[in-house]
């Protein structure tokens, strides 16, 4: 009996630390979908899969952007990524080796602290750093972060408070972009939005 009540709580603890986690967005740009993006975490793997296509002005453009990482804890182990930049193709491999994050980006190599952070926005401990790692291309740039506050959004058409934080990245004193991120009252990511030269980017929870 015993040993049974031992085996049982075990299966139990290693199944909730293996409880998948999704997040699902529409991508929104001038009020047409343009395409999804997803975030998905088990244990310690993450996967962000990315795919846009859309026209402006009588041209084509299209984004594909797809990484897998793994994490020890809010550290980042390992990075994989493959993006398509409507045709600028990056690349970028990188693990923790000899207490440093080594990174390589089509060709180019580069060491970065032992625990760093992607712009994991699933994942709200992105919030307390000062340096983050765009997984599309390895650069390694500082973050502003401002707690705009508390807003009521629809959220799955629901009306729910949410945390909005504004997220300025910037690259020897110039900025290279800004992302909004809204997250519900267990800091579970819900919103999105970037703004563009052509209109902004919105990230509809589904």
């Amino acid at each position: 009996m015993k040993y049974s009540f031992i085996l049982t709580l075990l299966l139990s603890l290693f199944s909730s630390n293996l409880i998948a986690k999704e997040w699902a967005f529409d991508v929104i740009l001038n009020d047409g979908i343009i395409g999804k993006h997803t975030f998905k975490q088990l244990d310690k793997e993450s996967h962000s899969l990315a795919k846009f296509k859309f026209k402006f002005m009588l041209m084509s453009f299209s984004y594909q952007h797809d990484s897998k990482e793994t994490w020890n804890g809010n550290c980042l182990e390992s990075i994989e990524s493959k993006t398509n930049d409507d045709g600028d193709l990056f690349n970028v491999i990188g693990a923790k080796i000899d207490g440093k994050v080594k990174v390589s980006s089509n060709g180019e190599d580069k060491n970065l602290p032992e625990c760093i952070m992607t712009f994991a926005y699933w994942n709200p401990a992105i919030l307390d750093q000062k340096k983050l790692m765009n997984s599309q291309d390895a650069e390694w740039l500082d973050v502003a972060i401002t707690n705009v506050g508390i807003e009521i959004k629809s959220i799955q058409d629901n009306e729910i408070s949410t945390h909005h934080y504004k997220i300025q990245a910037n690259k020897d004193g110039d900025e290279v972009f800004i992302i909004d991120v809204w997250y519900d009252n267990n800091m579970s990511l819900v919103g999105l939005k970037s703004p563009t030269p052509i209109g902004d980017l919105i990230y509809k929870l589904i």
